[in-house]
């Protein structure tokens, strides 16, 4: 979740690597624009994230954008 530390911690590292990092906790939460003149995308999760919230948004993402 948006609030615990491994949570957390995990986003700090992704954002140092890319700028472009943003954290969800359901595919509701995705906005187009982040899309953008990208070429690729990293989906992760912290510990407590369920492998079926990971594909799920990976699904979203190829379906929808």
């Amino acid at each position: 979740g948006k609030k615990s530390s491994n949570g957390k911690m995990l986003f700090n590292v992704c954002k140092s690597a890319n700028r472009k990092s943003f954290t969800i906790s359901s595919v509701s939460e995705i906005k187009k624009e982040w899309f953008n003149n990208i070429n690729s995308v990293g989906i992760s999760g912290a510990t407590s994230t369920p492998l079926n919230q990971l594909k799920s948004v990976k699904s979203y993402i190829e379906s929808t954008i």
